[in-house]
């Protein structure tokens, strides 16, 4: 066991509040770094063991792959090379006193090189020393005779990892799509296409992956690929890497089979049993998979995206998951980790998945306007439209991700046309190899008919969350009361299906529904129409629907 994973598996029983890489809180990570251990990468922490009293973070222990940084209360904080370190000291000193109570005193020293003792016992307060001295031992016994201590990154996502360990991956995941009926079809080469969009393939070894997938007499065993990953992953990635595969291949399954039928694919459960995952994970990945396809399919406002977040972040916390390993390449809908990153920070979540906020790039969430401002968006309704940007966002990156893919899909039927045309020209003693090439041109044809649906079906749902699901019919009246804006009004009523509602006083009220069945260009024609008339506009819309609901008013009163 390498040092890394040593202190990751042991610094539980230093105290009660101790964070373990992955799943160290944003807010506890900057905390400990600023007030333990100023100065080092965020990247490289494994642990740390909090003994402030407010549980700030701000006093205690930080581990890293080579040292170890300790604070106490009201002191400076001090840092220790492991490979300065010949032992750690642990006394317990046992004393009875003349009224025969027995008064025990404990002590931790670090021997270091040159003869060095360090007492850390007035820096440990809460946190049990025979334990950290237990740790600090331990660690040096796993460093082996070379005392071998490095950093490793712990929260690179895929995507910023070397082209060969991406390969490495993806080939993986071929030979899986490949291992029932020896063909990766339509679906399975759109799928993997847009991973290879979400993890950032350079073109070169796109081109290299694409020949592996064409040609069934080239494939790497499964074993030396899952080796090469272990012997080249940053050794603090590994752990989620092997649950993310799993987590991609569960989709890919899932495309053409019954999730429950899993456990009947040898493939899958041969790497489950080598990679020590058990069935309740492989339920939470599945879990997952389902959450990020219902924000879509149930159109879920951001309040419900930030609810859902944190349940499948507690569930995967429950049952040993760590939710960077089911967003290490991305989501299977087609957002890639810095996406998906970027995303939850502006739903006030950032630090969640606990990937590098450094190589993802998280934005900042800037809150415009309160107050009245505010209330006047619940009056008019655009508070819903306020509360779908997160879905929108998510639309936004899909389809930048699907056209991505559409584009490779096309180079690859050029590619694939001009060897079937070379292949004809060569005449009738290559025959095989022409049916063959076409049966592939087929099935890039069809991949590329799915992308371009999923992109079709993005775009309206890109749409559909800048419009009103429920229309205003007061305010578009009052907008649209000239003679040559009548045309848009009933435009605008023909998009909205109209349904009885049952009221709390148990009468019947006519609300007005937006449809879901309309093409593209309607749902395109809808919104320009409703942001020319001044709908979507806040000022517009709250003097629209005062002044309607007063004509209403009036004509009830002189009635």
């Amino acid at each position: 066991m390498s040092v890394e994973s040593y202190i990751k598996e042991n610094a539980s029983c230093l105290c009660d509040k101790v964070y373990v890489a992955p799943e160290i809180p944003e807010k506890m990570l900057n905390n400990a770094i600023s007030g333990i251990a100023p100065g080092v990468n965020h990247e490289y922490v494994l642990a740390i063991a909090d003994t402030s009293i407010f549980g700030s973070a701000k006093e205690g222990c930080l581990f890293l792959g080579d040292s170890v940084h300790v604070r106490g209360m009201l002191e400076k904080p001090q840092s220790f090379k492991f490979e300065n370190i010949t032992s750690a000291e642990y006394k317990s000193i046992r004393k009875v006193k003349d009224n025969g109570k027995v008064d025990i005193k404990e002590e931790v020293i670090l021997h270091q090189v040159d003869d060095i003792e360090t007492s850390l016992t007035s820096c440990l307060t809460n946190i049990s020393f025979k334990e950290f001295a237990k740790l600090i031992n331990g660690i040096l016994e796993a460093s082996g005779e070379e005392n071998k201590f490095e950093t490793t990154s712990q929260t690179m996502p895929l995507e910023s990892m070397e082209n060969e360990i991406k390969k490495a991956y993806l080939k993986i995941i071929c030979n899986f799509a490949c291992s029932d009926d020896d063909i990766i079809d339509s679906q399975e080469y759109a799928e993997i296409l847009s991973l290879i969009v979400r993890i950032e393939l350079d073109s070169l070894d796109r081109l290299e992956l694409r020949n592996y997938m064409y040609q069934t007499d080239n494939r790497e065993d499964s074993d030396d690929l899952v080796r090469y990953l272990e012997e080249n992953v940053p050794e603090g990635s590994f752990e989620i890497i092997k649950k993310s595969l799993l987590k991609d291949m569960i989709y890919l399954f899932r495309i053409k089979n019954e999730y429950e039928c899993w456990p009947q694919n040898k493939f899958f459960t041969t790497l489950q049993q080598q990679f020590k995952v058990n069935d309740e994970q492989i339920d939470l990945m599945m879990l997952a998979i389902k959450n990020d396809e219902e924000i879509l399919a149930q159109r879920k406002n951001d309040s419900e995206i930030t609810k859902s977040m944190k349940e499948i972040a507690a569930k995967a916390g429950a049952v040993g998951v760590p939710l960077a390993a089911i967003y290490f390449s991305g989501s299977v809908v087609g957002m890639s980790a810095a996406g998906i990153t970027s995303g939850l920070a502006t739903l006030g979540m950032g630090g969640l998945l606990g990937l590098s906020g450094m190589v993802t790039g998280i934005g900042v969430v800037v809150i415009v306007g309160v107050g009245a401002y505010k209330g006047i968006k619940t009056i008019t309704g655009l508070s819903d439209l306020e509360n779908n940007k997160q879905r929108e966002l998510m639309l936004q990156a899909i389809i930048k991700n699907a056209q991505k893919s559409l584009n490779y899909l096309i180079e690859d039927v050029n590619e694939i046309s001009t060897q079937l045309m070379k292949e004809i020209k060569n005449g009738t003693e290559s025959t095989m190899k022409i049916e063959k090439i076409s049966a592939m041109l087929g099935m890039l044809s069809k991949g590329a008919q799915t992308t371009t649906e999923k992109i079709t079906h993005a775009e309206i749902e890109s749409i559909i969350a800048q419009l009103p699901p429920k229309l205003d019919a007061v305010r578009l009246k009052e907008l649209t009361k000239e003679a040559t804006k009548e045309k848009l009004k009933t435009f605008v009523l023909a998009c909205y299906i109209e349904t009885e509602t049952i009221v709390d006083d148990g009468g019947v009220r006519i609300i007005y529904l937006l449809s879901g069945k309309l093409p593209l260009n309607t749902y395109e024609q809808l919104y320009s129409v409703l942001e020319n008339i001044g709908y979507l506009d806040v000022s517009s819309a709250a003097f629209a629907s005062i002044k309607g609901t007063a004509k209403n008013l009036f004509k009830d009163l002189i009635n």
